[in-house]
């Protein structure tokens, strides 16, 4: 069941949704200062800045990524799945896409070490896409549940 596409949801429960969005969109904000801090957001900076980790500074690494990733990608397209009423093609991409880009991502940071030149820039493509898709989810989210009109029939809640 898609509570987006029986409900009509009332001011504050478009508020919460706006604001969860929001709040997520801000725990984006020190990874990316993070990573700002490691490359510059420059792929000629990303061998030396992952390329040399360690083994365990590499799984150290990878955990706390993983977990951010899943945690705040999750919330993100569970939201987006649960509140919106987009077609079911649009819904499936973004439940797929964004972990598949997680994948490459941290893939291709512990595959830097073999053939840097091209998995720096996977790296890169993959976080560029990651952001990108986040914030298409964000927007999408943001817009459909503040902007939708109630329809004759529905729900509110």
């Amino acid at each position: 069941m898609n509570i987006g596409e029986n409900f009509c949801f009332s001011k504050s429960t478009k508020l919460f949704v706006a604001s969860f969005m929001c709040v997520l969109g801000l725990s984006y904000i020190p990874l990316l200062l993070s990573i700002w801090i490691d490359t510059e957001m420059k792929v000629c900076n990303i061998q030396q800045a992952y390329g040399g980790f360690e083994f365990a500074e590499m799984v150290e690494h990878t955990g706390k990524h993983i977990s951010w990733f899943a945690f705040t990608f999750g919330l993100a397209v569970l939201t987006f799945l649960l509140t919106t009423n987009y077609s079911q093609k649009v819904k499936s991409v973004f439940a797929v896409l964004p972990f598949v880009l997680i994948i490459s991502d941290i893939g291709s940071m512990w595959l830097i070490r073999f053939a840097p030149k091209i998995f720096c820039w996977q790296l890169w493509f993959s976080g560029f896409l990651l952001a990108i898709c986040f914030l298409t989810i964000f927007l999408l989210t943001v817009i459909n549940v503040l902007f939708r009109k109630c329809e004759q029939g529905e729900r509110k809640i």
